[in-house]
């Protein structure tokens, strides 16, 4: 019993070592300079709204272009009522989707700087655009979002949303580290985003982040990648069935991208939690109720800077890290052995 609960104790070891250095948006006196945001919008009327109402109270002039991607609703129609121009890229059958609609709000910004955003960010608080900009420090800034939770099934995701984050590496010149980037959220200057190729030279990304991320480390440029809460947040699948699709549809192919020791860890942190409910099943004693509780706020804790999940999901992770191997086996059938996913009505091939 007692080498179990030395288990469970270095399973924690490694979620508290992939979480280290993990740095937030922070506030302070933003550059100075004009910014556009532009969102890629397929099919987004129902979260419109919600962006483009936080963001008309931002103390920080922009400009706001929502590319719509073929929408079927009223996405256009929501988004010119609530001030933001909408332009509508050209069809084409060798590019389409979220890079080609971001590749085109960028040739239409006049301003220094593009910030891309998902349809389902919002910004928490009028000063959130400047905070961004505060934290810019050129080449390719991204940050995720914050995971705000109001049904008992969105807890399902804690596992993908602490995976998101902890399998991301900041990159400089000096250190030469692997990069990657988070996809809601990207910041970076007209500058360098035209010298990188920005989305153009993602266009072959499943993941369009993880190419980003990989332009900008060819020109030498930092990418830096931080954590929302407190500044933007988002609530990302509104039924169940959307979760577990959007989750299978990238996931496979962002554990492969992450760097082998780093998922070693992860995946040590993750059979903590069943580690330590099987100690508690087996061996029901004071020692086991205390190593079970012991593991559930630490991951209680960890879980809460990514989103707003509960302490009962802390105390059944378990239950999440099953839901995690069901749809992370559906991600890689569907990346490595069909090579093709489905998404919004298009087939991508991989």
């Amino acid at each position: 019993m007692m080498i179990a609960g030395l288990l469970v104790l270095l399973t924690m070891c490694a979620g508290s070592f992939v979480f280290y250095k993990k740095p937030y948006v922070k506030s302070g006196p933003s550059e100075a300079g004009s910014v556009t945001v532009i969102i890629p919008a397929r099919n987004e009327a129902h979260n419109l709204p919600h962006l483009l109402t936080s963001l008309k109270q931002q103390d920080l002039p922009h400009q706001c272009l929502v590319i719509d991607d073929g929408s079927t609703d009223e996405t256009a129609a929501i988004a010119r009522q609530l001030g933001a121009t909408v332009l509508t890229p050209p069809k084409r059958t060798d590019w389409q989707g979220k890079s080609a609609a971001c590749y085109f709000g960028a040739e239409h910004a006049q301003s220094d700087y593009l910030l891309f955003l998902d349809a389902d960010v919002i910004l928490n608080h009028s000063q959130s655009l400047r905070n961004l900009l505060t934290c810019y420090n050129g080449g390719l800034m991204t940050v995720q979002p914050y995971h705000i939770t109001k049904k008992p099934y969105e807890e399902l995701s804690v596992w993908f949303n602490i995976l998101t984050v902890v399998g991301q590496n900041s990159f400089s010149a000096v250190s030469g580290s692997t990069p990657a980037a988070f996809g809601p959220v990207v910041l970076t200057s007209s500058a360098h985003y035209f010298e990188t190729g920005g989305h153009y030279g993602a266009r072959g990304q499943l993941i369009e982040g993880f190419g980003l991320a990989a332009q900008f480390a060819q020109h030498q440029l930092p990418v830096t990648a931080l954590l929302g809460k407190g500044t933007i947040s988002f609530r990302m699948y509104s039924h169940f069935q959307a979760m577990t699709k959007g989750w299978a549809k990238h996931f496979a192919s962002g554990a492969a991208a992450t760097k082998p020791w780093i998922m070693l860890l992860i995946i040590l942190w993750m059979l903590g939690s069943l580690l330590s409910l099987s100690l508690l099943i087996l061996s029901p004693q004071p020692f086991s109720i205390m190593m079970y509780i012991l593991y559930s706020m630490h991951f209680y804790i960890l879980s809460r800077r990514v989103g707003r999940f509960s302490l009962v999901t802390a105390l059944f992770s378990s239950l999440a890290f099953i839901y995690f191997l069901y749809v992370f086996t559906q991600s890689f059938i569907h990346t490595f052995i069909f090579k093709k996913v489905e998404w919004k009505g298009r087939n991508l091939k991989l």
